[in-house]
């Protein structure tokens, strides 16, 4: 290898791209047709998100040489970034054409083929790149997220299992399994590799995306130390002060709502009447659409739609598209609803990275911090953050005066009356429920329930069917625990409206720990059920006992295991103290603040116009108390 060659590899390793860029040019100017040469400068191209630069020099690299199947391979690898699927394909096929053996290229395809909802096309490619090198751990680890998206999650485990008997300490790899052990409910070694998680992190190790630290750990320093290590992966340049104007000059204050759960979804159904009742006198909403196509008719999708002023469906974009369309757009408050909640395949965060507009807020889908600095603020209230753990949030804080979550006031009632047999649920014993997803329930909150079986021998505990693998585990578990696996009742789901009137049929709502119900918390008190909560130190642990403050309902809310299953057990036991909390719910919420809608938006509003002052002010930022 030349010097002038090495120097250009160490300059990358630096991360000095334009310097590397200077340097490769003049080795280009002295070969010109060599294509590891024109690979080498496509590659820093890219990096410096010069992306026409970058395909037109792989262009040229196998112009050069119609064999270099390592160009065709890097074209794929830029159209599948740029989110030009078709594209990309045909690049890897004209890779593997020429190379048949070329463990990347299928990978790559697979990737691709995930990215057009074909998950079995995508397996079958990802099994030619274990077939063909079965010591690399990336073919096994792709497999895993394709098998995950189609809901074989068993088999994502065991394909997760195989990458890590290659390398255990690959980054985000513990991460994957947990997240699924956590969503089938199979805690062998739960322990041993949730410790292990934490030593992690607090090394300072990339083991996990962010969203399963929330289920996992009751930490806030940990989540936001996850959240940190996350965002460093972004080496994008963005001085959001130099990019936006400081003085706006538009009549009204631009709100740009970004999401992939604009459907039939929970984020939706909590935010349908605020979108609804933003005041557009003052404010104009405009709507980003992250999420895949919609297949069928979605009257959650159109009923948001509607509510917009403007709405763009962007999922086929990239992220520096994205951004770029919300600066052209004047967009002045950019609010993430999402933030964290995917992993890396199809995480979006890097459009607030980047920078898409002068004020950018973390809410409602991500109950913890970003850890980013491209962030300024996060939705909260005095529960879910208190003054203590302010220091564990990246963003400064606005605060709301009673909840944080906004939920809908009008729901459509349903016509049907529903009894108890119809979920098969005894009729003449205590029906304790949980309607959270199964990835929330811990081994130590299933114990708990065990022990509230046992001690109570006239009670059910009536569970939302997630998935068949959950199922199967949670009633092994129950086996274990020495309580009758008949005891424990799976329901589907079924359409909210349906729901509501279905879960009037339960006595008490078991809540789960350390990541507490959020929209099912909601829908248990919107109902007149009772939820008993265990609050936690982190925002995720907390959400229930926001909800249950604003109704005036404290004594729903325990701070310990032990008070958990004691009050349990006293509402089990003593009917009459269990019906004075229903009243006192059938009562509060005549009035109640969690559900007005109209005042929360308002109060959302507030917190916008307060933030917005402070920018165009030039005011330092700070916590807004409202």
């Amino acid at each position: 290898m030349n010097s002038k060659l090495e120097k250009v590899l160490e300059l990358i390793k630096k991360n000095q791209l334009d310097n590397a860029k200077n340097e490769c040019s003049i080795l280009i100017s002295k070969n010109s047709k060599d294509p590891e040469i024109l690979n080498l400068y496509a590659i820093i191209c890219f990096q410096l998100e010069e992306y026409d630069e970058a395909i037109d020099n792989w262009k040229k690299s196998v112009k050069s040489n119609p064999k270099y199947f390592f160009g065709y391979n890097n074209i794929g690898k830029a159209f599948l970034s740029l989110k030009k699927f078709n594209v990309a394909l045909e690049n890897f096929n004209k890779s593997i054409e020429i190379k048949p053996d070329f463990f990347e290229a299928y990978n790559n395809k697979g990737n691709t083929l995930i990215r057009l909802g074909k998950f079995e096309d995508a397996i079958k490619n990802y099994d030619k790149a274990i077939e063909i090198n079965p010591n690399n751990l990336f073919g096994y680890i792709f497999k895993g997220h394709a098998l995950t998206e189609i809901g074989s999650l068993e088999n994502a485990l065991l394909s997760y299992n195989n990458a890590h008997s290659i390398n255990p300490s690959h980054p985000l790899l513990l991460g994957y399994i947990l997240n699924i052990k956590s969503r089938i409910c199979d805690w062998k070694n739960f322990g041993e590799s949730l410790k292990n998680l934490k030593f992690n992190l607090e090394n300072k190790k990339k083991v996990t995306f962010p969203f399963t630290t929330l289920t996992l750990l009751d930490d806030p320093a940990l989540q936001k130390q996850s959240s940190e290590i996350w965002v460093n992966d972004y080496q994008i340049s963005s001085d959001r002060k130099n990019k936006f104007n400081i003085k706006k000059n538009n009549s009204k204050i631009r709100l740009g709502y970004f999401t992939a759960d604009f459907r039939n979804h929970a984020t939706s159904h909590l935010t349908a009447e605020m979108f609804e009742n933003h005041n557009k006198t003052k404010f104009e909403t405009i709507g980003f659409y992250l999420g895949r196509t919609i297949q069928q008719k979605d009257k959650w999708h159109e009923r948001l739609k509607k509510s917009f002023d403007k709405f763009f469906y962007v999922n086929e974009m990239n992220d520096q598209e994205i951004s770029k369309l919300a600066i052209d757009l004047n967009i002045d408050i950019a609010i993430d609803l999402m933030a964290h909640c995917n992993n890396g395949m199809e995480n979006r965060f890097g459009i607030f990275v980047r920078g898409c507009a002068p004020i950018q807020i973390n809410f409602l889908g991500y109950p913890g911090t970003s850890g980013s600095n491209s962030i300024d603020y996060i939705i909260a209230d005095k529960t879910t953050i208190p003054s203590k753990n302010q220091k564990y949030f990246s963003e400064k804080i606005i605060y709301l005066p009673d909840t944080y979550q906004p939920n809908t006031k009008n729901v459509t009632k349903t016509n049907k009356h529903f009894s108890k047999s119809d979920f098969g649920l005894p009729e003449d014993k205590f029906i304790f429920c949980c309607f959270n997803q199964h990835q929330k329930i811990s081994p130590k909150m299933f114990n708990i329930w065990m022990n509230i079986l046992k001690k109570n021998k006239n009670s059910f505990l009536w569970l939302l069917e997630d998935n068949v693998f959950s199922k199967k585990n949670l009633i092994l578990e129950t086996e274990k625990r020495n309580v009758d696996k008949n005891r424990i009742i799976f329901s589907d789901r079924i359409n909210l409206e349906d729901h509501l009137e279905r879960i009037k049929l339960a006595d008490l709502f078991l809540d789960t720990y350390p990541y507490s119900a959020h929209t099912t918390c909601s829908d248990a008190l919107r109902s007149g059920l009772p939820v008993l909560t265990l609050k936690g130190e982190t925002f995720a642990s907390r959400v229930a006992s926001s909800l249950l403050k604003t109704l005036d309902l404290d004594e729903l809310i325990t701070t310990s295991i032990e008070e958990y299953e004691t009050f349990a057990n006293e509402y089990c036991i003593n009917f009459k103290k269990l019906q004075k909390v229903k009243k006192k719910i059938q009562k509060n919420l005549i009035n109640s603040k969690l559900f007005n809608s109209k005042l929360f938006t308002e109060n959302l509003e507030k917190g916008y116009t307060a933030a917005y002052n402070k920018f165009i002010n030039l005011s330092q930022k700070e916590n807004i108390i409202l």
